[in-house]
């Protein structure tokens, strides 16, 4: 499965309601110091597939990513994976399941990529790299750029900082509205793939996609 060449965003065309989607998952290439982030993450990757969607995630075959990746595969899923070049080293493109793979020039690229493909997010614990895709999401959802919406998996309480830290932001006067109207929050990595499903049907009837 060779990488395919390829930089530029290719949005996915907008599904009708009650159709199958596109959920990227964000989540870190190494595997976390707990073993409840792998079985979250097989969890999300095995409901991507049990409920017909397409994963979209970041390409790589270690860590949380392969996790969730590798359920996905065996449990039926089509796979998109997306990964800068210069990763390629670092985060084992060859250990991961058979996918259509993009190759990027930068990381930039590839959160482009991930962003325009996909129809809602899933982010489990993961470095820097998922805190910057997550805080993409919040930015551009906040400044009105973007709907879809967005899942965090609170394993071990490993997004309650960050809840804090934008209801903080908030509370300083630097932006407005309500957390729930940029993210979800659940410590129930199987339901967690439904969740978004029944924000993206909302979202959607709101927009007057149905009509």
């Amino acid at each position: 499965m060779p990488p395919s060449p390829g930089s530029a965003p290719v949005p996915a065309p907008a599904p009708a309601p009650g159709s199958r989607l596109r959920i990227c998952v964000f989540c870190g290439s190494r595997a976390g110091s707990s073993a409840a982030h792998a079985r979250a993450a097989r969890q999300v990757g095995r409901a991507v597939a049990e409920r017909g969607h397409t994963l979209v995630y970041g390409g790589a075959g270690s860590g949380l990513m392969g996790e969730v990746a590798w359920a996905a595969s065996r449990a039926g899923a089509r796979i998109e994976g997306i990964m800068p070049r210069f990763l390629f080293g670092r985060e084992a493109p060859g250990e991961a399941p058979p996918q259509d793979f993009t190759v990027t020039d930068t990381m930039h690229d590839r959160k482009r990529e991930m962003l325009g493909r996909s129809d809602a997010f899933v982010a489990l614990p993961g470095g820097y790299g998922t805190l910057d895709e997550v805080l993409e999401v919040v930015s551009l959802t906040h400044l009105g750029h973007m709907d879809k919406p967005l899942v965090l998996v609170d394993v071990d309480g490993a997004w309650r900082q960050f809840a804090r830290l934008v209801r903080e932001v908030r509370d300083r006067g630097f932006a407005d509205g309500q957390e729930r109207d940029l993210f979800s929050i659940t410590d129930d990595a199987p339901a967690a793939v439904e969740t978004a499903e029944r924000e993206w049907a909302r979202r959607s009837r709101l927009r007057g996609d149905a009509a």
